[in-house]
């Protein structure tokens, strides 16, 4: 794992903690939810690898991950967000994988969680919003173990749509 700045490092009982605040990241990517207020959230995510296949997923309070396991285990809502490349950089595949490109490319998507369908809870004023990466092609650059933020300003409203579905198709299938 790559350390940031802005991280703290915790030691209680002998075990040392290395905190990222509302951050996380592998060698190749960041990712990080803000809570935007009125029940928005803004995902985000600095690549540095040069593919487009690394894609976030997200649950919300204690829903279960039903979307469809690619051998990682069950999936859940996507944001939409997949890791994006600047054009200049030549991609895989086809090219070699690279995961230390500079300056990492930003992409982000903001979710407001009073239109999504079937969310759950929906007369809670806040929401858990927990995300992570755990499709892409190199497990080292993916962050599999799941950050959370709680998202404010919801309050009653956002039942969504009965006949949407929760998880869209990934990457085109």
């Amino acid at each position: 794992m790559r350390l940031k700045r802005s991280a703290t490092v915790v030691v209680t009982a002998g075990i040392i903690a290395i905190v990222h605040p509302g951050t996380a990241s592998a060698a190749g990517l960041d990712i990080n939810a803000v809570d935007n207020g009125a029940c928005k959230v803004t995902f985000s995510m600095e690549n540095r690898t040069n593919t487009t296949a690394y894609t976030m997923d997200y649950w919300i309070d204690d829903e279960p991950l039903t979307g469809q396991d690619y051998g990682t285990g069950p999936t859940g809502r996507r944001p939409p967000l997949t890791s994006g490349v600047d054009p200049s950089v030549p991609q895989w595949p086809g090219n070699l994988y690279r995961n230390n490109v500079e300056p990492p490319f930003h992409t982000e998507q903001q979710v407001n969680l009073a239109e999504v369908a079937n969310l759950p809870n929906p007369g809670a004023a806040t929401h858990e919003v927990h995300y992570r990466v755990i499709l892409g092609p190199e497990a080292n650059d993916r962050i599999p173990v799941a950050k959370t933020t709680t998202v404010t300003g919801c309050g009653g409203g956002g039942t969504g749509s009965a006949g949407s579905s929760n998880f869209p198709p990934l990457f085109g299938s």
